[in-house]
């Protein structure tokens, strides 16, 4: 049995850590107390010191817990799978507005099992992923909500629902999502109050609880085979396909990337390259074709078309150029009329 003086709190509750690690049914108080030489008492406060690291320990059945799911063996890299690895690295640190402990952890960790060339950038990422503002509270809802779908513990979150209000609900975890539309990342679940699939933003999570009941995420369920119609992460809506008309220069563009699985790909004699997709909704797809501006033209359907139009007439309204009218023979008239290349004659 070990012991440890006064002074030597870091090291015990290290100890602990280590004891649970290797005790996967869990360790009662007096059981630890005895391992590390110091009384129940002594030994509580350090169990709730390693909780307070962000530790994921339980109780059950008055037994100390480490949820097994928390540590990965470590691995070797050869430098390909390392450069694989940064690419990833460097992403999460676009996808990331936040600094994350878990994430700058993470990738400290890989950093010390690859080749030195490929850690110094991950060391430098690290930095500037550390340097932004914090958000414990995120850190807090992400970190049990993988820990649930890890363990295929049910959670308790409180939501907005569609009228803003917060209501608590319980969902079985089946995925969790990153989205390059918002920086945002999402948990793809079974909602048991509404008996059905949904995805929520974590963002949008105030609050996060484990529960222990238990569930099975079915042998069937393949994320990438659920998220193959949504343009981005949501799966809601009936199948629409999606018919776009892009011309020069970004027509182009275009034809360099995937945007969909089910993407094909015209092109006529002038270069214009015609785009059709499938999606489950176009409310993901639509902010996408507004960001080509005024080289995109949609051909099907006719209510998406519609609605980039007036879209496009309300942005035009918005960022109107105010020609101010110039007396004795200048341009007057409709401001609005003006910005859109009208012109007056001046009077002779």
């Amino acid at each position: 049995m070990g012991s440890f003086e006064k002074g030597d709190r870091g090291a015990r509750i290290l100890k602990i850590q280590t004891l649970l690690q290797g005790n996967p049914r869990g360790l009662t108080t007096g059981e630890i107390a005895r391992r590390t030489g110091v009384n129940p008492r002594t030994t509580y406060r350090d169990v709730r010191a390693l909780e307070a690291m962000n530790v994921p320990i339980y109780e059950d059945r008055g037994r100390i817990v480490i949820d097994p799911n928390y540590f990965i063996a470590p691995v070797k890299f050869t430098l390909r799978e390392a450069m694989a690895l940064l690419m990833g690295v460097r992403l999460m640190s676009r996808h990331a507005d936040e600094a994350d402990p878990d994430v700058a952890d993470a990738f400290t960790k890989l950093a010390a099992v690859m080749p030195a060339p490929v850690a110094e950038y991950v060391h430098a990422t690290v930095r500037q992923i550390a340097a932004r503002p914090p958000n414990p509270a995120y850190s807090r809802i992400l970190q049990t909500i993988a820990l649930s779908w890890a363990g295929q513990k049910a959670v308790r979150i409180w939501y907005p629902s569609a009228d803003h209000e917060v209501k608590p609900r319980v969902i079985e975890p089946y995925f969790l999502e990153p989205s390059l539309i918002g920086h945002s990342t999402y948990v793809v679940a079974r909602d048991r109050g509404r008996g059905e699939m949904r995805t929520f933003k974590l963002e949008r999570i105030s609050r996060a609880e484990q529960t222990s009941e238990t569930y099975q995420i079915p042998s069937d369920f393949d994320i990438n085979r659920y998220l193959a119609g949504a343009w981005g992460i949501f799966h809601s809506g009936e199948p629409v396909e999606v018919r776009l008309r892009f011309y020069p220069p970004a027509a182009a563009r275009v034809k360099e990337s995937i945007w969909h699985p089910s993407q094909r790909l015209t092109e006529d004699r002038k270069g214009v390259v015609t785009l059709t997709v499938t999606v489950a909704g176009t409310v993901e797809i639509t902010p996408w074709i507004l960001g080509w501006g005024d080289v995109v033209e949609v051909l099907a359907p006719q209510e998406l078309r519609e609605k980039i139009g007036a879209t496009g007439l309300k942005m035009g309204e918005r960022n109107r150029l105010h020609q101010p009218v110039v007396k004795n023979g200048g341009l007057r008239g409709d401001p609005r009329r003006l910005a859109a290349g009208g012109t007056r004659r001046p009077r002779l």
